[in-house]
């Protein structure tokens, strides 16, 4: 049967899985610097998507072809730490991330808290002087009501705050935000029966039950970050407990999936399943739970990774001509808003999802955003042993 990949492509013949060893993830280091490179946009001073989307590549913001905006400045700052881990970790670049965080953080100015959370979690590492600024801002727009507000940018903040303590510790407005985010995160977030976080705190159970990857695998990393910094034994058994549900809802390729119930502790959709989760996102909050707790994940880590060649497309979503890690394999429209659709059903009716995964219907989507390659560098520059064991 072919399978039909939209207008780039057809589906590529199955073969042996490739073999997930220290050489074939540092080819994948390799490729994310240079496609980070040709990304970059000197008169912007920032990282632009690309697309294949329309069988050629063409620079992209969020996507689609638009002006530059706030997620275009957010990609930049994220990838300026994974910039900042390579370099530290030897290899060569002529980037610089100091400067990209700098550019990334001015060309949106507004108070979003997960954008001036991730301008300093970069600066923790990279410290190139943005703290000052960042910090009080970030706090002020912490001190508000946060019901509503996505876990994932929660995640970031507690994760971002949390670093910044490990660098500079006894600021008492800092270690106050600190315990009322990981309180929020491990009291209410958290649905200890489903072992799977809320996709946000307070509102309506079930509204806030239907959660994303993004916020789990945040608020993992997060929990991690703050029982490794703050001998936090509570956070850190909360990280492990979503991070072990997390790694048994993964699909038969070891995709993980995108939409979950939290409340009844399953998936709702599986797709999309995104590139950077496998090789990057899952990675980078396992390798937190490492150094918090001293378990490993070698094998979850190959399978994860093995998903780029091995999934049920059979194609290979790098693409080592054009240095980019293809976005995700999607279900097509319009049968993807049905599944979610049925899922959601499903859910508020407390049925299993009815919607299997159907090749045919499915699409790799030909786009790359450069926070995914900037978060495969901060992933896997000088953390190749992180392959090894079970």
């Amino acid at each position: 049967m072919r399978v039909m990949l939209g207008r780039r492509g057809a589906k590529a013949p199955r073969g042996a899985p490739p073999r997930v060893d220290a050489a074939w993830v540092e080819d994948l280091v390799r490729l994310s610097l240079a496609g980070l490179e040709r990304m970059y946009d000197p008169t912007r001073e920032m990282l632009l998507s690309v697309s294949f989307e329309h069988g050629h590549r063409h620079r992209v913001e969020d996507g689609r072809r638009r002006r530059v905006e706030h997620l275009g400045a957010r990609y930049t700052v994220m990838a300026s730490l994974g910039l900042h881990d390579a370099k530290r970790a030897g290899y060569a670049m002529t980037l610089d991330p100091a400067r990209l965080l700098q550019s990334g953080l001015a060309q949106h100015t507004e108070d979003d808290i997960d954008h001036l959370a991730m301008a300093l979690w970069a600066d923790t590492a990279i410290d190139c002087g943005v703290t000052e600024e960042v910090l009080p801002r970030l706090l002020r727009a912490l001190d508000r009501d946060l019901d509503g507000v996505i876990g994932r940018v929660l995640a970031w903040a507690l994760t971002a705050l949390a670093l910044h303590h490990a660098r500079a510790p006894g600021d008492a407005a800092v270690t106050a935000a600190i315990t009322r985010l990981r309180d929020l995160a491990v009291n209410q977030a958290f649905d200890a029966q489903g072992a799977l976080f809320h996709h946000f705190v307070g509102g309506d159970a079930f509204w806030r039950s239907q959660s994303l990857f993004s916020t789990q695998i945040y608020w993992v990393y997060a929990l991690a970050t703050v029982a490794r910094v703050m001998g936090d034994a509570e956070a850190g058994a909360v990280a492990g407990r979503a991070a072990g549900r997390l790694i048994a809802l993964r699909d038969p390729f070891h995709g993980w999936p995108w939409r979950y119930d939290a409340m009844r502790s399953r998936v709702i959709e599986r797709y999309p399943v995104y590139s950077v989760h496998q090789d990057a996102m899952a990675p980078m909050a396992l390798h937190a739970l490492t150094d918090a707790t001293g378990r490993r994940f070698g094998r979850v880590h190959r399978e994860s990774l093995g998903w780029l060649a091995q999934n049920e497309l059979g194609v290979d979503m790098v693409d080592r001509d054009e240095q980019v890690i293809y976005r995700a394999i999607r279900r097509a429209f319009p049968l993807n808003r049905a599944a979610y659709g049925l899922g959601w059903a499903a859910a508020r009716a407390g049925l299993p999802s009815p919607v299997a995964a159907q090749p045919w219907a499915l699409r790799r989507n030909a786009t790359c955003r450069p926070y995914h390659l900037g978060w495969l560098l901060h992933a896997w520059a000088g953390r190749l042993d992180r392959l090894e064991g079970d």
